[in-house]
């Protein structure tokens, strides 16, 4: 069992009563328990509540969150709407309890990250200054080798890679040498071919290759029939997003603010008559049932606001939920009623079958009216019977 948080450990919180009797009410606890009830040794006194217990339920401290537990077999609360027995807090959580509705503010500490951890610093790794090697004797692409002492061999991925020479745009081409090394001069004189001679294609390149030049060829005419075949049948499509005339446009906007026009009226003509008013009030008054657990009358309401509205999808929604909530309500009602009676306490037993009795008023054919009625009266005999 964990000890109770020391003094040092106890967060503070506030309290601020927004509605019922003790409306504008304002306090403020630095402890680690404190109770709420209509009696006077409670903490967070509420006497001008009538539907507000004796000790009606308590806020705890647990580590660094607050948690609101229900103390009452009577009467239940509720946290932002919803009907809870224990339920942890969080800043400007809305406790509803009986006719009162308190807004709970926590000072809960914020949490320091810890500091990431340095980045270790890499070590400096030593590399070998590679050996340039001997010069390159001008006219000779080779050169020429020369013995020198290396004081360690070095791997092959450090050693240094030659870069290849870039060719001179300057310069002209290399042309082969004839017979004995002697280049005859073209014919003509001059530097370029002779007039009336035709000049020969540059030897290299891709279209030196005659099958490159013949596959190229037949691509080509194959391209040409393709477009000729079927560039003409094709008829262009209309585009879409083309601009149209003005007197299209002007159509269109026309025929737009026909139809807006018309569909203002119908909700001009909805929202304003005496059905759709109706429904208004109806699912107001049932939202205000749902949210003071009031699950049987808010459930009532949304089916009236269902008979004037069908397509109200809200409606629709609460008037499911309300079903739920009140099944789950009779459920627990009927367990707490269950599980007193196995301990012999007749007075809790009798009230809470007697609270499922009311709830279930208007189906006195359910099996769960039936049994609740049959243990109200055995708790009922039993408890006429010890005085």
């Amino acid at each position: 069992m964990s000890a109770a948080p020391s003094m040092k450990d106890t967060l503070k919180f506030d309290i601020e009563v927004i509605k019922g009797p003790h409306s504008g009410l304002k306090l403020s606890f630095a402890k680690a328990s404190v109770s709420l009830g209509r009696g006077p040794e409670n903490d967070i006194v509420l006497s001008s509540d009538p539907r507000v217990s004796r000790q009606h339920a308590e806020i705890k401290q647990r580590g660094n969150e607050f948690v609101l537990v229900n103390l009452s077999q009577k009467n239940f609360v509720m946290v932002n709407g919803q009907n809870v027995q224990s339920e942890p807090l969080t800043n400007d959580s809305v406790i509803q309890i009986g006719e009162t509705e308190i807004i709970f503010r926590a000072e809960v500490p914020e949490v320091q990250a810890a500091p990431a951890p340095a980045a270790p610093t890499p070590n400096p790794v030593s590399f070998l200054t590679p050996n340039p090697g001997p010069p390159i004797q001008q006219g000779n692409p080779f050169p020429t080798p020369v013995a020198t002492p290396r004081p360690q061999q070095m791997p092959a991925y450090q050693q240094p890679r030659p870069m290849p020479s870039m060719p001179n745009p300057s310069m002209p081409p290399a042309q082969p040498m004839g017979y004995g090394g002697y280049n005859p001069p073209p014919s003509g004189g001059g530097a370029g071919p002779a007039m009336g001679t035709m000049a020969s294609p540059p030897s290299g390149g891709v279209l030196a290759n005659p099958k490159v030049r013949f596959y190229g060829i037949v691509a080509a005419i194959g391209l040409a029939v393709w477009f000729f075949l079927f560039s003409g049948n094709s008829k262009p499509k209309k585009d879409a997003n083309t601009f149209r005339t003005s007197a299209l446009s002007m159509a269109d906007v026309a025929e737009a603010e026909k139809r807006s026009q018309e569909l203002l009226t119908v909700k001009k003509e909805k929202y304003d008559s005496i059905q759709y008013r109706r429904a208004q009030e109806n699912f107001i008054k049932g939202f205000r049932d749902f949210q003071q657990g009031q699950y049987a009358r808010a459930r009532e309401a949304f089916q009236v606001v269902l008979n004037l509205d069908p397509d109200n999808e809200l409606a629709k929604r609460y008037f499911h939920l309300s079903k739920i909530k009140f099944d789950e309500l009779v459920k627990f009602n009927m367990i707490q009623g269950n599980r007193y009676r196995e301990k012999k306490n007749w007075r809790m037993c009798q009230s809470n079958y007697s609270n499922v009795m009311t709830m279930l008023q208007h189906r006195k054919d359910d099996p769960s009216y039936k049994e609740a009625k049959q243990y109200y009266e055995e708790c009922t005999l039993n408890l006429e019977g010890r005085y």
